[in-house]
């Protein structure tokens, strides 16, 4: 199975105050940090973004998707990707996930045949995270929860045939917790813990 990833770089990042996909992160931008930890698991990888080009100065191997409504939220992105990519479906990340762990990616691959959407049974501090693999099928389900405005995780997950995979499987092909991985870099305090984390674990090895 040919192995597609889709990177959510775009959304208006008013918490931070500056694209979240160019903050610095290790000796590179957080995309590119993402970039090079995933890309060798992926046959295809492509960039969603507010408006084609703002992240072609990288001169990374990846398509950008642009958004079809700007800041219209992270599953009109996903609906915009969805529409755009090669294959029939594809694994879907948010660039301020920086510590997830390349594995969780191909578990949930591993799992998504015959699934429009496959993704773990979040709960409580998780519930937003969008991470998934979602497949073509979910066009229709998308674009109608974009109409009708409502484009809640409980409203698309039961028009489409959803997998949840319990978390406690992450367990068993990683050593980074689900709460690390999961872990969003959404405001300054949040990027500056990240960064000292790295920093502290580069230190160590």
């Amino acid at each position: 199975m040919n192995k597609t990833l889709v990177i959510l770089c775009g959304g208006d990042s008013s918490r931070m105050g500056t694209k979240k996909a160019l903050l610095p992160f290790e000796d590179k931008t957080m995309v590119e940090y993402i970039y090079d930890k995933f890309s060798p698991y992926f046959d295809k990888v492509y960039l969603s973004v507010n408006e084609r080009g703002d992240l072609a100065h990288l001169g990374l191997d990846a398509q950008e998707i642009p958004d079809i409504s700007r800041n219209g939220g992270p599953y009109c992105a996903i609906l915009s990707c969805l529409t755009m990519i090669t294959g029939d479906r594809a694994f879907i990340m948010s660039v301020d996930t920086p510590f997830m762990d390349p594995r969780t990616a191909v578990l949930l691959y591993e799992q998504s045949y015959n699934y429009d959407i496959t993704t773990f049974n979040f709960k409580d501090d998780f519930e937003d995270s969008v991470c998934g693999v979602y497949s073509k099928r979910c066009i229709g389900p998308l674009f109608k929860s974009i109409f009708f405005k409502n484009t809640t995780k409980k409203y698309i997950h039961e028009r489409c045939n959803t997998n949840l995979i319990d978390t406690e499987e992450i367990a068993n092909i990683s050593k980074v917790s689900m709460e690390q991985q999961f872990y969003k870099v959404s405001d300054r305090q949040s990027y500056y813990y990240a960064v000292f984390s790295i920093l502290k674990h580069n230190f160590v090895c």
